[in-house]
C-alpha cells in the first residue's frame, strides 16, 4: 500500500538521521606517545587503544582526528558530536562540557635550568614570587598563577608557544616555566632543548591533574551515559591498565 511504503520510507529516513546524528568523532591533540599520527598516517596512542576499547565495549563507532588544540577546543564547542580525548578539567571549565570519565593524569611543576637550580630553591609557589615564571597565555595555568598573585607587570611572562618558553628558559630571560608531564618531555624533543638541561624545582599539588574525556554538552545523553559505563567496566576489568602498561605509562593514582 502506498501509505505503507511512505511510513516505511520515512521510519528508514528516521533511522538514517539518528545514525548519521550519533557519528561520534574523538578529537585530541598530537602528543605522543598519548595521541599522535602514526607512520601509516593514522591516530595511534595509549589514549587512542583506550577510547576504542570504550567505543568496543560501549557497541558505538567514532572516528579520530588529532589536531592543534586551539581548533579541538572551537569544534568541542560548536559540535554536539565531537569528544575530547584528554581535556584538563577544572572549575572554570566545569559546566561548559560534559566529562564522562578520567582518561589519564598530568603533573604540573615548575621548571627551572639545571645549572639554575641552586639559584632558584623554592618550597612552595609563594617563594617563586621573587622570580620570572612563564607560561602559555589562554592555558588554565595563567589562571592558576593569577590566581595565585602573579601578574604580567611583576612576575608573570605569557607566550603563545611552547617554543618561546624553552628559547626563553635556555636565555635565562625567565626563571621558571609552569609545565606538566603530560607535555614536557615531547616540548623538549621539538623545541631541541636537551632533557638533562631541565630540573623539575616544585611540584604544584594544588594544580588540577585530572585528564577527562569530554563532550560537548548537547550530546546524546544516552550516548554520553554509555561511553562513561564503557570506560568504567575497562578500569573495572583491568583493560584499561593494561594498556597503559602497553604504553609503559605509569597509572593514575585514582582511576575514576
Amino acid at each position: 500500500m502506498p501509505f505503507r511504503s511512505l511510513l516505511i520510507a520515512i521510519m528508514l529516513l528516521c533511522i538514517s538521521c539518528a545514525t548519521a546524528a550519533d557519528n561520534l568523532t574523538f578529537i585530541a591533540e598530537d602528543l605522543p606517545p598519548y595521541h599522535f599520527i602514526n607512520q601509516q598516517g593514522e591516530a595511534d596512542g595509549a589514549l587512542i587503544e583506550v577510547i576504542e576499547a570504550t567505543l568496543a565495549q560501549a557497541d558505538l563507532a567514532g572516528e579520530f582526528r588529532i589536531m592543534p588544540m586551539a581548533r579541538a577546543f572551537h569544534e568541542l564547542e560548536n559540535n554536539p558530536n565531537i569528544l575530547m580525548i584528554s581535556l584538563l578539567k577544572n572549575p572554570a571549565r566545569e559546566a561548559k562540557f560534559k566529562w564522562l570519565g578520567q582518561t589519564y593524569f598530568s603533573d604540573a611543576y615548575l621548571v627551572d635550568l639545571a645549572s639554575q637550580s641552586q639559584n632558584h630553591e623554592v618550597q612552595s609557589l609563594k617563594q617563586a614570587e621573587k622570580y620570572r615564571v612563564a607560561t602559555i597565555r589562554g592555558y588554565s595555568s595563567e589562571h592558576y598563577l593569577k590566581q595565585a598573585g602573579f601578574s604580567e607587570d611583576k612576575n608573570l611572562v605569557l607566550v603563545s608557544h611552547y617554543h618561546q618558553l624553552w628559547q626563553m628558559l635556555e636565555k635565562e630571560r625567565i626563571d621558571f616555566v609552569l609545565t606538566n608531564t603530560l607535555t614536557l618531555q615531547n616540548e623538549l624533543v621539538l623545541s631541541n632543548v636537551e632533557a638533562k638541561k631541565i630540573h623539575k624545582s616544585l611540584h604544584l599539588d594544588d594544580f588540577p591533574s585530572e585528564l577527562y574525556l569530554a563532550a560537548n554538552l548537547n550530546l546524546n545523553p544516552e550516548t554520553a551515559m554509555r561511553l562513561s559505563i564503557a570506560l568504567s567496566t575497562l578500569k573495572e576489568t583491568g583493560q584499561y591498565q593494561a594498556i597503559l602498561e602497553k604504553w609503559q605509562l605509569p597509572l593514575p593514582t585514582a582511576p575514576k
